[in-house]
């Protein structure tokens, strides 16, 4: 029971007009919606296993594969577990579980069954992959309540496979059928764990169990749009929630029954971090695709990290060429494979290499994985990380990003989502951190207890619109105690499910009070004000571009600040593009010292314009904001050319600083063609206290480090990074 709300079983029993205000509050803000499963920390081979590999059967595959291919390149590339198909949708092994379909040429093989064998003899650890989400024609003909069905209550054919059906992720065959399958499967091969691909289901179900069970819940009927601040859309994202619970719940002691310390781990993890421990997860994240930035992966690893903590978190990568069109049986080239798995690595990923079907008729993949694998295995001890040595952290906001800046429906308002704003801020924050070369991580807004986020001096907030009175809370607790905010946009405008506020949760820390906002601005600028750290750089601009949302703010006091804004004006006709007011004294940041730490706000999505136009006027703001709060020397800094993702990482006798060169003309649209060497760089690094160096060197070129010690910080010279170079600390 959280003080500021009721429990989320009381919240789903209450009626439509009750929701808003005690079901959503305490539902993502402190309650439990997942049950705990215990402490699962201690499986050493969980912990232990720094490389997986997957195989993905398909149905051809039985007669076709050759086992020792997978075999041999186990051992080349050093893995220590590995995924295999196993059932669900399809078996690979001769079950005995009624409707559960067998491979079409399967025969009297047992694939999954050679598989482990195999792997068991390379004293590999095994965890089986289940698929719920489709079922035969025979399941459907004998349990056809079993179907996802579309709005209008009809049975969804599979999408792709003609002759199968969606599942209801609510029905019998997750919560009947499923948990045989797992059993069976645990009973037989004594698997490690399970690992579930959309275990959560495709997507939303209409038909009548969900109806029966979601109105029995919560009184309500199912909803048919997505606004999530329309009170049905509001109770069923909790109402699914909770459903995954049990679901979650069920999976994972039907095996543990069968097998002490057996588990299910859903593919990227739950919902809630606070109430269930995995030994792993995995996050499937298998390639770029659009515009996606090289540092994705790593940013992807920081954000399961940062509720993982220091349980084993891994990147799950396709060695084929995963876009929309979904080229299973593609080919990546090797320099993509590779930047997509270090980008990921030196950011604390443990790779994880997946091959769809277990036929090799294009090997091109075999070389660069193999390289990875091999790189990673030669300097394993670097790569076990005990701590992340970053003192700035981004938050990230799954309420946010679920309930969306403001309650804006997908489809409504200038047409963008109000939801990818959020993403869009995030990722404009995350891209400015890289280039100013600040070493930074990223913490969980239902974590952020004392314990989870002292160690950081400062917490970057994009644009976190939805934040609870306890979350405010805490935040305002870090900042009295020295902590640092730098805040954008509308955070803490609205409470934890999208519900818009009179005032900021923080107007007391920001230094002013809500007014309005308005968006889509155009032609507006911004007057810096000298002198000031926030504005150094930008000495010779005597005007910038500001963002096109704007908040109206009422000041709290009349201190000058940094940055006063120049008003929209017309763009168009050319003769009337001049500003009624050149000069105003309306502030567009407040700079603030609040108990013994400090805040910087900006009112206006100046992180997601900045993702949008990567104007450099911006980037000096955005690194500024989060130099001039630390007030203190960051742990690690670069000089040297261009573009450099970096990190500093703690291991049990050594240090590790990460840099990944991503100077290509191919960093925010893929394919990598080739990889283009850059330096020289100079790091220095901030050392532990007490900590002695004993030797240095550098893993990407295998030379020992040309090094000295300035102030008390260990200089290291790197004449040049290919793509990802770690300067290795031995503490002596």
């Amino acid at each position: 029971m959280d003080q500021d709300g009721a429990t989320r079983r009381q919240a789903l029993g209450l009626g439509l007009g009750a929701l808003a205000a005690a079901g959503a509050v305490e539902a993502l803000s402190g309650g439990h919606a997942f049950a705990a499963v215990g402490d699962m920390a201690g499986l050493a081979w969980a912990n232990n296993a720094m490389r997986w590999a997957q195989v993905a059967f398909t149905e051809e595959d039985p007669p076709r594969y050759d086992p020792n291919f997978w075999f041999d390149l186990f051992k080349k590339t050093h893995i220590e577990a590995v995924t295999l198909s196993a059932g669900g949708d399809i078996a690979f092994y001769p079950t005995k579980v009624p409707l559960h379909k067998r491979a079409r040429d399967l025969g009297d093989r047992d694939m999954l069954g050679e598989m482990i064998k195999g792997c068991r003899a390379l004293q590999m650890s095994v965890v089986c992959r289940v698929d719920p989400h489709a079922m035969s024609e025979e399941a459907y003909a004998t349990h056809p309540e079993w179907a996802a069905c579309t709005a209008d209550g009809k049975p969804r054919r599979h999408w792709a496979a003609a002759d199968m059906w969606v599942t209801c992720q609510n029905g019998g065959f997750y919560f009947d059928f499923m948990p045989a399958v797992l059993k069976e499967i645990t009973q037989l091969y004594g698997p490690e764990g399970f690992f579930g691909n959309r275990w959560a289901g495709s997507g939303m179900c209409w038909c009548a169990t969900c109806r029966t069970k979601f109105r029995a819940a919560t009184g309500l009927e199912l909803p048919t749009g997505n606004d999530p601040q329309e009170p049905r859309r509001a109770a069923y994202i909790l109402w699914d929630r909770q459903m995954r619970s049990q679901q979650f719940k069920l999976w994972n002691d039907t095996v543990a029954a069968v097998k002490k310390d057996c588990f299910f781990s859903p593919n990227g993890g739950l919902n809630d971090p606070n109430t269930v421990v995995h030994p792993l997860v995995a996050v499937d994240r298998q390639g770029r695709s659009g515009t996606t930035p090289l540092w994705m992966m790593g940013k992807y690893a920081k954000q399961v990290r940062a509720y993982m903590q220091n349980l084993p978190v891994y990147g799950l990568f396709n060695v084929g060429i995963e876009d929309t069109n979904r080229w299973k049986d593609s080919v990546q080239r090797g320099p993509e494979l590779e930047a997509w798995a270090h980008a990921g690595i030196a950011q604390g990923f443990r790779p994880w290499y997946c091959k769809f079907n277990a036929r090799i008729f294009d090997p091109r993949w075999v070389a660069p994985v193999t390289r990875i694998f091999e790189w990673h295995h030669a300097h394993d001890k670097y790569m076990r990380n005990t701590a992340n040595l970053a003192k700035v952290a981004i938050l990230n906001s799954y309420q946010s990003g679920t309930f969306t800046a403001g309650g804006v429906a997908p489809e409504a308002g200038d047409g963008i989502r109000a939801a990818a704003r959020v993403a869009d801020a995030q990722n404009g924050y995350y891209q400015a951190l890289v280039e100013a070369r600040i070493p930074f991580e990223m913490a969980d807004d239902r974590q952020m207890e004392p314990q989870h986020i002292s160690r950081y001096r400062v917490l970057v907030l994009p644009d976190v619109a939805a934040l609870s009175d306890a979350q405010c809370r805490q935040l305002r607790a870090f900042v009295m105690a020295g902590g640092r905010l730098v805040a954008t946009g509308e955070t803490s405008l609205y409470d934890e499910v999208g519900k818009k506020r009179a005032n900021f949760g923080l107007a007391d820390l920001f230094g002013c009070d809500y007014v309005k906002t308005e968006s889509g601005l155009k032609n507006s600028y911004l007057t810096p004000r000298h002198p000031h750290p926030l504005v150094r750089g930008l000495e010779n601009a005597p005007r910038i571009i500001a963002a096109t949302q704007q908040l109206t703010v009422r000041p709290h006091d009349t201190q000058r600040q940094p940055l006063t804004l120049v008003p929209a004006y017309p763009d168009l006709p050319m003769e009337r593009v001049f500003p009624d007011q050149e000069d105003t004294s309306i502030p567009m940041v407040f700079c603030r010292e609040v108990g013994r730490g400090r805040v910087v706000y900006f009112p206006m999505d100046i992180d997601r314009t900045f993702w949008e136009v990567l104007h450099e006027d911006h980037l000096l703001l955005l690194k500024n904001a989060v130099l001039w709060a630390m007030d203190e020397p960051q742990p690690m800094t670069v000089t040297g050319p261009g573009l450099v993702d970096i990190s500093y990482w703690r291991q049990k006798n050594s240090l590790a600083a990460h840099l990944v060169n991503m100077n290509n003309p191919m960093f925010m649209k893929g394919p990598y063609r080739e990889m283009l060497p850059a330096g020289p760089y100079t790091v220095s690094l901030a050392l532990p206290d007490g900590a002695k160096v004993g030797g240095v060197k550098l893993l990407e070129s295998g030379t020992v480090a040309k090094t000295k010690m300035v102030s008390g910080r260990l200089v290291v010279e790197v004449p040049r990074i290919r793509l990802h170079e770690v300067v290795a600390v031995e503490l002596a």
